[in-house]
């Protein structure tokens, strides 16, 4: 029997500018021109959550603040984007003045931003493999993942607002093979891909969310179009399209 996995498809469309900030960073510093899977799992979890009646962003543990997204991240397999345009990097100038010692100091420098502008024809289309095992035993059914689907609001910052205009669901075929063409981000390890890219240093989430100063890091492959990838292939096939899966 082939194994199956629930699959929520949400198509995105940016309506001003998406701002995503490489961590552990102040805002000043890089920005990803990428959307990272910690962010995928952050956006879906801020509407999931309010489902629950949970309006918390934050928790206190063990002397560490920690995302309240990590409480649902193992509902997911793996998460992924397919990015339709190529996002630029834009940094405005800002300019700072300080007091020290009674002498005025002033600099210049950079706000970084991925830049993603809505009246383009830019798009983003996540996909969110589901765990139905964890689902099944978790507060949350099918139906909530989906309403916290359309429910998505965000990406990264509060001011990278989205529009969802669209969320499939169905069932994706998990196999194994050597060669897939894929236009989703998938990662770089152990592959040979045909195609033109961008690699980006991203945090595993399935590691952990919110403190990142030690987390573990995956280098993902995010492809221009679609490109061919070949390799010990771990792969999940949802309407035509093949999402490639961590080894």
């Amino acid at each position: 029997m082939v194994p199956l996995t629930l699959f929520l498809k949400v198509h995105l469309r940016p309506t001003g500018i998406i701002a995503l900030r490489a961590l552990p960073q102040s805002k000043m510093r890089t920005a990803l021109r990428y959307v990272p899977p910690t962010t995928l799992i952050g956006a879906i979890a801020y509407p999931l959550l309010h489902i629950s009646g949970d309006r918390g962003e934050t928790i206190y543990e063990k002397k560490t603040f920690k995302s309240k997204a990590e409480s649902i991240m193992g509902l997911f397999k793996w998460v992924t984007v397919k990015t339709e345009g190529r996002p630029k990097l834009y940094g405005s100038l800002l300019k700072i003045n300080t007091i020290y010692r009674g002498k005025v100091q002033s600099a210049v420098t950079s706000f970084p931003f991925a830049v993603l502008y809505g009246e383009s024809n830019d798009s983003l289309t996540a996909v969110y493999l589901v765990n139905e095992d964890v689902l099944s035993e978790s507060i949350y059914n099918k139906k909530d993942l989906e309403r916290a689907a359309w429910g998505i609001t965000r990406l990264g910052s509060r001011e990278s607002i989205v529009s969802v205009e669209d969320v499939e669901k169905g069932k994706a075929r998990l196999r194994e093979t050597d060669r897939a063409r894929t236009a989703y981000a998938f990662p770089f390890k152990g592959v040979n891909v045909r195609g033109k890219g961008t690699l980006q240093a991203v945090v595993d989430w399935r590691s952990g969310i919110g403190d990142y100063s030690n987390a573990k890091r995956i280098v993902m492959f995010y492809p221009e179009e679609t490109v061919e990838v070949q390799g010990r292939l771990s792969i999940a096939e949802l309407d035509g399209e093949v999402v490639i899966l961590a080894p």
